[in-house]
């Protein structure tokens, strides 16, 4: 497959299933109050959303399989860095937690939009492409 389609096919992919994500958060948000806590339709109306992230990152996944070994190389070095600098502030601030207990608790849900971020920038900044 040329690689302006493996790029079309990951970005609509990815646009799709960002979107259906967004939708699904704010669906979820709005049905918050009116699901009792623990339930199991709440329990299963909330990880509806990670259904859209499976599907992220499957495209992602996808995108680097068929890419060249020019573009996966520079994908999983900017994936490296991701992992890398996400273990060192989940790391970190895990330990502020443990040792201060008046420091705010930030929940595992900011690991998954914190890697891509780091990824994305590491992506842009190395090697002046945004994937």
């Amino acid at each position: 497959m040329k690689p302006i389609l493996v790029y079309k096919r990951y970005a609509f992919t990815t646009l799709g299933a960002g979107l259906g994500y967004l939708g699904s958060v704010i669906g979820t948000a709005s049905l918050h109050d009116k699901v009792p806590d623990g339930s199991a339709v709440g329990i299963f109306i909330s990880l509806i959303p990670a259904i859209f992230i499976g599907f992220m990152l499957r495209a992602f996944w996808r995108y680097l399989k068929d890419s060249d070994e020019v573009v996966r190389h520079d994908l999983t070095q900017a994936i490296m860095a991701g992992v890398f600098a996400l273990l060192m502030l989940s790391g970190g601030w895990g330990l502020v937690e443990l040792f201060n207990d008046s420091m705010p608790r930030l929940p595992i849900f900011y690991a998954f939009p914190a890697f891509f971020i780091i990824f994305g920038f590491v992506s842009a900044i190395n090697y002046k492409r945004c994937v």
